[in-house]
């Protein structure tokens, strides 16, 4: 019997390996050294209580924010337990996912057999472990910046997805900025979701190279562009009679918004409404999408999804009213249609930690509720959108019933602590307006784009007018010299 060994290998594989593990042994021995480690009081709670009931001290929230306390992701500043060992486990999964990063002339079926026999998974999940190892080796800044184990598999396995496909030329500018995107700006700030995070990563592949975009994931069953609207009926049943409506997903997020807004009006079902919707029989009901255009970058969102191509194009023909939004404050309790638009536009999802509902279909939610006797607020606006925030109904509920207490800082930031255990962590707004400023960089690209493209336009022109006088200037089809007549 012939014994065959494959070797996996990779030049950046080590360097990657020691990086995680380096930084899973700083936790253990520093846990260690203080005799009060997370690990080690996780084991013992749970020796020390088998139904594991753990028992936290519930602090009154105090949502000061330190000035001097640095960046850096809730999962791993918090001194929570179960959070540590969720980040063990992250480490672990980024030391397996570099020891497999297998070489390009790798067999794949030969090799994540191998891996799956080995630790005991499927062949999928196998693969999955590939795919992120290579990515690491490919994104040397991505792989630092999830080195400290806040990123889950899950996570990274969206990061892998959306850059296979991302040629050498391109690799540098996308893995600067998803390493941007994977790099804390607040303290305590929480870990973006897999739909924000995948949509982000997304906007930035197709910011560098269009043609690497991944098939969005809401598009999974959605045909080939040249066939992607379909309308059929099935009638098999006396009783009842399904139709099967398939649209591009933008597509999707206006009639969904329609049936919507037709149903809540007439206070009936979704079927209802499309029905009556059919028959023209819903009366005045409107209903307001609102498209988000950066002037400096060109990007258009519908509500909190990125256009591109042909579905910016088919928006952008359908807008009938524009405006420039901005802040804005009045003594009425209800939020008008533009702060509302403005405040979708600013937060893209609900605030709440781990809560990825659309914003555009969320609560205006004032952060702190308005005491009109104080005498603070004799002279104050009820209603500012700089003092409000944007909740889903559940979260909206969530909040009224006292369970989470929020702070909404003047950058746009949002302190929420849980009343349950007392943590508090920090939000940030995901939406296509919450990046809307101007910094000294992002100035001087538009400036140097400005003069590129009349550069260009320039040149075009010297070469049209430059072909003019050769052709006025030919003689029976030969170069001559002759008087311009004009």
């Amino acid at each position: 019997m012939t014994t065959v060994t494959t070797t996996v290998t990779t030049t950046k594989r080590h360097a990657i390996q020691e990086m995680a593990f380096n930084a899973l042994f700083d936790q253990i021995t520093t846990d260690i050294d203080l005799g009060e480690g997370a690990l080690l009081d996780l084991t013992l709670n749970y020796i020390a209580d088998p139904d594991g009931e753990l028992t936290t001290h519930r602090p009154t929230p105090d949502h000061r924010q330190d000035p001097d306390a640095p960046a850096g992701w809730a999962i791993l500043t918090n001194p929570d337990p179960l959070s540590t060992a969720k980040t063990t486990a992250n480490l672990l999964d980024l030391s397996l996912a570099a020891a497999v990063t297998p070489d390009g002339t790798d067999e794949i079926r030969r090799t994540t057999a191998t891996i799956a026999r080995r630790l005991g998974i499927t062949r999928g999940k196998a693969l999955t472990y590939c795919e992120i190892g290579t990515m690491l080796t490919r994104l040397p800044a991505t792989a630092d910046a999830v080195a400290g184990g806040a990123f889950s598999l899950d996570l990274l396995r969206i990061i892998a997805d959306v850059t296979c496909c991302v040629a050498t030329t391109y690799l540098d500018a996308v893995d600067t900025g998803i390493a941007a995107l994977l790099t804390p700006t607040r303290p305590d700030q929480v870990i973006p979701g897999p739909v924000i995070l995948r949509r982000s990563v997304t906007a930035i592949v197709g910011t560098c190279q269009p043609t690497a975009l991944p098939v969005d994931p809401d598009d999974q069953d959605v045909p080939p562009p040249a066939l992607q609207t379909d309308f059929s009926i099935d009638t098999r049943n006396d009783d009842y009679t399904v139709f099967h409506i398939t649209v591009p997903a933008d597509e999707g997020t206006g009639v969904t918004r329609i049936v919507d807004a037709v149903a809540d009006a007439h206070d009936c079902s979704r079927a209802t409404a499309f029905t009556e919707l059919c028959h023209g029989a819903v009366g005045d009901v409107q209903v307001t999408l609102n498209c988000y255009r950066n002037i400096d970058t060109g990007q258009t969102y519908l509500e909190n999804r990125w256009l591109a191509g042909i579905a910016e194009e088919r928006w952008i023909r359908r807008v009938t009213h524009l405006t420039v939004p901005s802040h804005s404050a009045h003594d009425s309790r209800f939020i008008t249609d533009n702060q509302r638009a403005l405040l979708a536009g600013i937060d893209g999802t609900c605030r709440t930690p781990g809560c990825e509902n659309p914003a555009a279909t969320a609560d205006a939610d004032h952060v702190h509720r308005f005491d009109s006797d104080h005498p603070d607020n004799q002279d104050t606006p009820r209603t500012d959108t700089e003092k409000m925030q944007s909740l889903c109904r559940a979260c909206h509920n969530d909040k009224t019933r006292g369970l989470l207490d929020y702070t909404r800082h003047p950058d746009g930031t949002t302190s929420v602590t849980s009343i349950d255990d007392g943590h508090t962590v920090t939000t940030v707004p995901t939406g296509p307006m919450a990046r809307a400023i101007t910094t000294f960089d992002q100035s001087l690209a538009r400036r140097v784009a400005a003069r590129a493209e009349h550069e260009e336009a320039r040149q075009a022109w010297k070469a049209i007018t430059s072909m003019a006088l050769t052709l006025a200037r030919t003689y029976d089809g030969k170069r001559g010299v002759r008087d311009i007549p004009f």
